[in-house]
């Protein structure tokens, strides 16, 4: 397709993939990177509601910082370039961030770059002043859950708004795209629709940008971190690069990264980044809907990947939006246990603990174990575990010092063999927490629109040309023709990990886990052991005896992949949950980490 830039691929770097990311990836990707456009993701459910909190105290923040610090490092040679940037990082202060945003280029000379915030994101007042909207929305993934319901009172709101406000504003003459709550994706979307003058319904080639956006969100972990064959490359895993993504005309891209720095791009660690935060086979999104049952992933040349087979379908009419609340205060304190008898002296400690703390007025409140103690340790280090102690609270009181911490620190003197315990008391102090309530909003409900800063001009983003309907639960089946295990051979206890790779992450409460393995002849054998029983029975210990969770599977097998997707696991979602690991990440390395029956044949190729 023949755009306003030609037929060249637009290449597309990403530099941050999540709040507080590498300081200087900005200007290493500008000065290295060879890129068109820098992108990146500085919003997630758990920063959006900090900066709900920092704009409570300071009507001037809520944005943030960290962007604003990596382009005062590289805006020079980002206008020396002619590269646009484009950001999610104005979170709940668009306008704000975009004004300091002009106030930097002003100081520097740049009087003639544009700066534009892409808005309509925000639907805080419509959550707080008008009820009969309220009594629309329901939970996303829950239709029976209304947001009347929910016993909190809504501080903010966020709508997740697509691309076309990106496409608008870079059209307009932008360079930098200030933006709130779009999507993950909306960055690369905006980016490649205006690069090859891409149609609102161009769905195949949207659908594309749209894989191409999600495999470069997250920074790094497209280029060897958070991936489980990381052992192969082990010693080039320092000062990893960040990814760029050449997205065709067509919609196909190559993922790529910048040869000045460390890490990989393989056909692994891309299919590992794919099957991350994914919620089934349809990836929906305002801008188009990704069917992604056929999509193909193959190593072209070092460090490059490629991606095809994805199919665009029209949007719903609808999208996710986020609503946060106010949900009281937390505090936990950290104990050390270690040597022999560690069960009893954890059941010594939480006994005492529940006796002191009997008359608590906690919503929540937890006692957990973490670690196991190695036999016949060598280091006292080695021979220690941790126990965690974790209260929530709506009123602060509720969690006051003589509350929480002085009945737990009275404990110092009548408690188990050995006891020490974390002395930073400040983790025992009560600090605010937010709740997260997922909702779906009507797309014509959201006034999405760019204001060009200097001149205030305003253009409108119309909505999709066609959208459809799509079900709230997910397509989800059993493999259609199991094979008996016994077909593969001898088998042997051994890990999963062992011949399996995994990658798990969240969305709100929910926690999706995708398996894949290296060898076609491989995967019957993944698709008949990895049912929704078998996964039930690896998370042992972890799977709720009452109440269970819902789960829903498929399977993507040009990848060799099998998904799951297990709602309503993560203790409500990062920003307010108890768990240590409230983001899900690490649930597939445990997994993994479960010794199951393994065919011979297929360890004796070697281990992962």
């Amino acid at each position: 397709m023949n755009g306003i830039n030609g037929t060249r691929p637009l290449r597309i770097g990403n530099v941050s993939g999540a709040t507080g990311d590498h300081p200087k990836a900005m200007s290493r990707m500008a000065r290295d990177g060879n890129v068109d456009v820098i992108v990146g993701d500085w919003l997630s459910e758990m920063n959006i509601a900090w900066n709900a909190i920092t704009k409570g105290q300071n009507r001037d923040l809520g944005y943030e910082v960290g962007f604003l610090n990596q382009l005062a490092d590289s805006l020079d040679m980002i206008v020396a370039k002619g590269i646009k940037v484009v950001t999610n990082a104005g979170a709940l202060n668009t306008v704000g961030l975009a004004r300091k945003v002009e106030e930097l280029c002003h100081e520097r000379g740049y009087k003639d770059v544009v700066v534009a915030s892409v808005l309509g994101d925000d639907i805080s007042e419509m959550i707080q002043n008008t009820e009969t909207a309220l009594e629309r929305l329901h939970h996303l993934d829950h239709e029976e859950w209304k947001l009347t319901d929910w016993p909190l009172k809504p501080l903010c709101g966020v709508a997740y708004i697509g691309a076309w406000g990106i496409v608008e504003a870079l059209n307009a003459g932008a360079s930098i795209v200030i933006c709130g709550r779009v999507t993950d994706a909306s960055p690369v979307i905006g980016s490649a629709a205006w690069w090859h003058s891409w149609q609102k319904n161009d769905w195949d080639r949207l659908a594309g940008a749209l894989v191409a956006g999600h495999l470069i969100e997250c920074g790094p972990y497209v280029t060897g971190a958070n991936f489980s064959g990381f052992k192969s490359n082990l010693s080039d895993l320092v000062d990893i690069s960040f990814p760029i993504a050449e997205v065709k005309g067509d919609g196909t891209c190559i993922i790529t990264k910048c040869d000045a720095y460390a890490g990989a791009v393989t056909r692994d660690n891309t299919i590992a980044q794919l099957l991350y935060e994914l919620q089934g086979e349809l990836y929906l999104n305002p801008d188009v809907v990704a069917d992604l049952r056929d999509v193909s992933i193959e190593q072209v040349e070092k460090d490059q990947v490629e991606v095809r087979g994805i199919t665009g379908l029209p949007p719903p009419p609808t999208t996710k939006a986020m609503i946060a609340a106010p949900g009281g205060y937390q505090a936990e304190a950290t104990f050390y246990l270690n040597g022999l008898d560690i069960d009893e002296k954890a059941t010594m400690l939480k006994n005492q603990l529940n006796h002191m703390l009997k008359d608590h007025n906690f919503s929540k409140f937890s006692v957990d174990l973490y670690g196991a103690a190695a036999t016949n340790p060598r280091s006292q280090k080695s021979a220690t575990v941790c126990m965690r102690v974790f209260a929530q609270a709506r009123e602060k009181e509720d969690l006051g010092a003589d509350k929480f911490q002085i009945p737990i620190y009275a404990l110092r003197m009548q408690s188990y063999p050995g006891y020490h315990m974390n002395l930073d008391f400040r983790t025992m102090e009560p600090k605010p927490f937010m709740e997260i309530f997922p909702v779906i909003i009507p797309q014509d409900s959201i006034h999405h629109r760019v204001v060009l800063s200097e001149e205030q001009r305003i253009i409108e983003a119309s909505s999709p040309p066609e959208t459809r309907i799509y079900p709230t639960k997910r397509p989800s089946y059993e493999t259609k023709s199991p094979i008996v295990l016994s077909t593969f051979g001898p088998v042997t206890q051994a890990p999963l990990g062992s011949i399996v790779h995994a990658r798990s992450g969240d969305k709100a409460d929910n926690s999706n886990v995708g398996f894949f393995v290296r060898h076609e002849d491989e995967y019957p054998w993944l698709q008949s052991f990895l049912t929704i029983a078998r996964l039930k029975e690896l998370f042992a210990d972890d799977w709720p005896e009452k109440n269970e969770p819902p789960v829903e599977r498929c399977e993507f097998p040009h990848i060799l992949a099998v998904h799951f997707r297990v709602l309503d696991f993560l203790d409500g979602g990062i920003a307010s949950s108890s768990r240590i690991d409230g983001l899900g990440k690490g649930i597939a390395e445990y997994l993994r980490s479960r010794e199951v029956d393994v065919p011979v044949k297929f360890l004796e190729r070697g281990w992962i």
